[in-house]
């Protein structure tokens, strides 16, 4: 599924996170102060944003493909957002260790 840059952009916005601006788009999501998850949309028109880039931009935010759609289109609010992040953290640091 791809998405358009706009709806990536104002999708992540809704959610709380941080727009900048420098060669790319770079958006951070602050919980208390503290860098939780970022991410960046490179420049240009209103692109789509094909599923690889998704899957990147969703392995930036620590989230599955899904978890990201989700981020985008609603469903999912910025607090379950953050536990599942977490969750899917703590998972690949246990795969990692077992390597």
């Amino acid at each position: 599924m791809n998405f358009k840059r706009d709806e990536v952009e104002s999708g992540l916005k809704r959610k709380g996170f941080e727009q900048s601006e420098n060669n790319h788009s770079y958006f951070t999501l602050y919980v208390e102060g503290k860098k939780e998850a970022s991410t960046h949309i490179s420049q240009g028109d209103n692109f789509d944003i094909r599923p690889d880039e998704v899957g990147f931009m969703a392995k930036q935010l620590g989230a599955t493909n899904q978890d990201f759609r989700d981020l985008i289109n609603c469903p999912l609010s910025v607090d379950a957002y953050i536990i599942k992040r977490k969750e899917y953290l703590s998972n690949s640091l246990r795969i990692l260790k077992r390597g």
